[in-house]
């Protein structure tokens, strides 16, 4: 999930397993460059360990069996950026040492989508894991239908207020609701009713991409309340993407 240094030549590498959840491994002389096991611990690989998993205090890996190493991810700095966004929020919806098998297991497929096939949306990825780790940090929305009368047949929209979608019929209701596209809306109800397993294809549009984040975004910073730098980069990234397309459209 990610490493720090520590001392001079040590490192903490907190890792997600399929057994016994988040665990926090020592590695002495991790930073050194004899250390036989460097890339296998880099943050985003998937490996099999063989080491000694401690119910309190660190944890120690003693031999690498398998690894597959992150090559496209290391090569594409958004969809890096996703991948670790995705464990980043894992990191912070669930304590050490829980048993987290259904995570473990949707956060190796979310790496293997990511790293192996570039078509696959990765800010569609990482709204998936917004709106179903919601429950994990306490917030309730109600994606399934209208929260007044249950309609999905008609536009809806996201309210805050109603903490839900409310059809056209009821828009009346909050003023203050999210104005976004309805395509946006449905796409994230279509997300959220659907298990990431049954998922293996995303291809989304610009236009309800940037709709998705919106919704979430409002929701994260003022129901979750949890800012990760990973998702601060990625809207840096966006910012500047956003900048160069408008910069070339001013010069044709």
């Amino acid at each position: 999930m990610y490493q720090r240094t520590y001392k001079e030549k040590d490192l903490m590498v907190k890792i997600l397993t399929k057994q016994a959840g988040k665990r926090m491994f020592y590695i002495k002389n991790g930073k050194s460059k004899r250390y036989p096991y460097a890339a296998e611990i880099q943050p985003l690989t998937i490996a099999t360990f063989e080491g000694v998993l401690n119910e309190k205090g660190l944890s120690f890996i003693d031999e690498v069996k398998e690894a597959k190493l992150p090559t496209q991810l290391m090569l594409d700095v958004e969809r890096n950026a996703y991948a670790t966004y995705i464990l980043g929020l894992l990191d912070a919806a669930f304590v050490d040492n829980q048993n987290l098998l259904p995570w473990y297991e949707r956060a190796e497929r979310a790496l293997r989508l990511l790293n192996d096939q570039p078509d696959f949306d990765a800010q569609g990825l990482a709204n998936w894991f917004e709106l179903h780790l919601l429950t994990a940090f306490g917030i309730g929305i109600k994606w399934d239908g209208c929260v007044i009368d249950g309609r999905r047949d008609i536009p809806l929209d996201f309210s805050e207020k109603y903490n839900g979608v409310l059809c056209q019929e009821h828009w009346q209701l909050d003023e203050q609701r999210m104005h976004a596209e309805p395509r946006a809306v449905r796409l994230l109800m279509k997300l959220a009713e659907t298990e990431l397993k049954n998922i293996n294809s995303l291809v989304l549009k610009t236009d309800s991409k940037t709709d998705m984040a919106r919704i979430l975004d409002k929701i994260y910073d003022d129901q979750v309340g949890i800012h990760l730098k990973a998702k601060s980069f990625i809207q840096q990234l966006n910012d500047w993407q956003n900048k160069l397309i408008d910069r070339k459209a001013k010069r044709e």
